[in-house]
């Protein structure tokens, strides 16, 4: 009994060192191959990763990000080779990677980014049919929504979503459940990318900009309009399914069994404003209900929108301030402000028009459309700050001044905003007027009307 005993000692002593001598070769095996993958010398990398792929696939995530980054690189030079059966195999094994990658690390943070690049290799290679696509991408959101954020996939993952719908695979409640996680993400991904914006402008704006930062911020305006550009091809590809017709008696139906959850009320008091459906009674009884519940700055928001369509703009007014006063985000708060601008604007209030987009602009700096505001307020003005001719076709310089900055500082309003400003320096005094006028080049016009200050003839 004794011998036995201390047979199984050695035993499990042998194991326990065998154990701890292959958890150590793993250990310097990753290091090694991991060295050759920062390099991008990823076939001298490819026999250290695969013994560790091999003996511990379960003990570090790099032996997934790196090997997908070995087989990608594998998969360019078959593509470049035009070999399509070898291409097809190296894919394969790259999507058994993501799957093996999820098996064996489920609490990953980076869940939701494993389903959504496992659907896009499919995706790019047309080896996934819209609803395996669609499998793919929900079980990713549904995992992890937070690093589900590529704008290629939430267009694709609706995309697929609609298709379903449309083949009676999936009903339609669901479909504006999807639409709704996806446009909230895309807002989420706006809002984060804009204040990283923001920040490294203002560090151009003094100088200080590295340039690694110069090469980040140029990434993040190509970054931010594409997510626009993303929501509103949802908002195509959703076509009259997304209108009133449909929402309002979705609403209607399952207003009574949401009464008392704020997050439906919220997401659709929402969906109806967005899409313009405000008008609805439907509209009403959910904002009110939204405030009863759970009064927050949102709700507030929404009754603003809902009395300014009634009319009753004392009544919306106050509200959007109220909403103002109870958002802890500035980038809500500028929202609001330009709601504001726009019922200052349409009444006629040239002057606390600007003042409200001015706002919006302090919590804001980067939101191009209440520069634009600001624009088509100097340009509607032309008529009532000059004496002459000359003097009041002036305020178009200051009005293309405004859209200058909304080019400058906001990407996704960049194109128009160049136009805008390209036709007001069109309807300024021309270069003939400035020779032979009483201004020259460099002189200051006074704008003596609600605008003040003065502008500067340009031409020095």
């Amino acid at each position: 009994m004794k011998r036995i005993y201390t047979l199984f000692s050695i035993i499990f002593l042998a194991t326990l060192s065998l154990n701890a001598q292959e958890a150590n070769d793993c250990s310097v095996n990753l290091s090694l191959e991991h060295d050759y993958i920062k390099s991008r010398r990823y076939e001298e990398a490819f026999p250290y990763w695969e013994k560790v792929y091999k003996a511990c696939p379960d003990s570090n995530e790099a032996i997934y990000s790196d090997g997908i980054k070995i087989y990608k690189n594998r998969l360019k030079e078959a593509v470049k080779a035009k070999d399509e059966v070898k291409s097809k195999e190296i894919v394969n094994t790259i999507v058994s990677l993501y799957d093996d990658w999820a098996k064996y690390f489920p609490q990953s943070k980076y869940i939701g980014k494993i389903y959504q690049d496992k659907g896009l290799v499919l995706l790019r290679n047309k080896m996934a049919s819209k609803e395996e696509l669609y499998n793919i991408f929900s079980e990713g959101y549904a995992k992890g929504p937070e690093k589900f954020t590529s704008p290629t996939a939430i267009y694709a993952y609706f995309d697929a979503t609609v298709d379903m719908y449309k083949n009676k695979k999936v009903d339609f409640e669901k479909l504006i459940e999807v639409y709704d996680a996806l446009t909230g993400t895309i807002d989420t991904s706006i809002e984060k990318y804009t204040k990283k914006m923001e920040a490294l402008q203002k560090k151009e704006e003094a100088g200080e900009l590295m340039k690694k930062e110069a090469r980040k911020l140029k990434a993040i305006k190509k970054n931010i309009p594409v997510y626009s550009v993303v929501a509103g091809e949802m908002d195509k590809i959703l076509g009259e399914l997304g209108d009133c017709t449909h929402l309002v008696p979705l609403y209607k139906k399952n207003y009574e069994a949401n009464k008392d959850n704020a997050t439906w009320l919220k997401k659709a008091a929402n969906n109806l404003s967005k899409k313009d459906c405000s008008n609805d009674p439907i509209f009403k009884t959910l904002v009110i209900q939204l405030d009863r519940i759970k009064p927050t700055y949102k709700s507030k928001y929404f009754l603003g929108i809902l009395f300014e369509k009634e009319g009753q703009k004392a009544k919306a007014i106050a509200y959007y301030k109220e909403a103002i006063s109870l958002s802890e985000k500035s980038y809500d708060k500028a929202k609001i402000y330009y709601n504001l601008a726009t019922m200052a604007k349409r009444a006629g209030q040239k002057s606390a028009a600007r003042s409200y987009a001015r706002q919006a602009l302090a919590n804001r700096p980067s939101m191009g459309s209440a520069y634009l505001l600001i624009a088509k307020l100097y340009a509607g003005s032309v008529n009532d700050c000059g004496n002459d001719r000359f003097t009041k076709l002036s305020a178009y310089w200051l009005a293309a001044q405004m859209a200058d900055k909304a080019a400058k500082v906001d990407p996704s309003k960049a194109k128009v905003a160049r136009q805008m400003a390209k036709r007001y320096r069109s309807l300024a005094p021309s270069k003939e007027d400035i020779f032979i006028g009483t201004h020259p080049a460099g002189s200051k016009i006074p704008m003596k009307c609600w605008i003040g200050g003065s502008v500067t003839v340009p031409g020095k």
